[in-house]
């Protein structure tokens, strides 16, 4: 259920379809600011993701190329909207949340997309 959740999510990131007609997602070239404005997330290419803070210190950065190696498609960044939390989801493999910890330590653990990220489209 977790992987058609994603692969929908996914379709719908790569249509650029947003439910209020605002593009949420990180592409190359087209960074996203998290919503406190002190993060700004980068799609580097279609495999990989970097955070950085207001500055432009990385604050986080993984390569996703082992999912998308063998597809035509890419990985999809978005925000949460109230939280500065990214979403990264990787076609037909899972989805994953990249947000500080209590120490300010930026990592990524897989997990379940939450409703607002599905509902995007």
């Amino acid at each position: 259920m977790r992987a058609l959740a994603a692969l929908v999510a996914l379709l719908l990131v790569l249509t650029a379809c947003g439910g209020d007609g605002e593009d949420r997602f990180a592409r190359p070239g087209a960074p996203k600011q998290s919503p406190s404005g002190k993060f700004v997330a980068h799609a580097e290419s279609s495999s990989e993701v970097r955070v950085t803070d207001r500055n432009g210190g990385d604050v986080f950065r993984k390569s996703y190329e082992y999912a998308t190696s063998s597809r035509a498609d890419g990985i999809g960044v978005v925000w949460l909207s109230k939280k500065d939390q990214l979403w990264v989801l990787v076609p037909g493999d899972t989805s994953e949340r990249i947000e500080a910890g209590p120490d300010g330590v930026w990592t990524a653990v897989e997990a379940e997309l939450p409703g607002e990220i599905t509902r995007l489209g």
